[in-house]
């Protein structure tokens, strides 16, 4: 697995995670924080099929 789809992997889990059970996170910060997830684990997919 390439480690860009690990890394979106783990922050939008924890985005998940803090604004469910620790911290309420703005809706616009979570929003981005979990884009950029997306982004980076379509990316990694891309990388790891070249």
């Amino acid at each position: 697995m390439n480690a860009l789809i690990i890394i979106g992997i783990v922050l939008g889990g924890g985005t998940i995670v803090v604004d469910r059970y620790l911290y309420k996170l703005p809706n616009w910060l979570a929003i981005v924080l979990y884009g950029i997830a997306v982004i980076m684990i379509i990316t990694g997919m891309i990388k790891s099929r070249l």
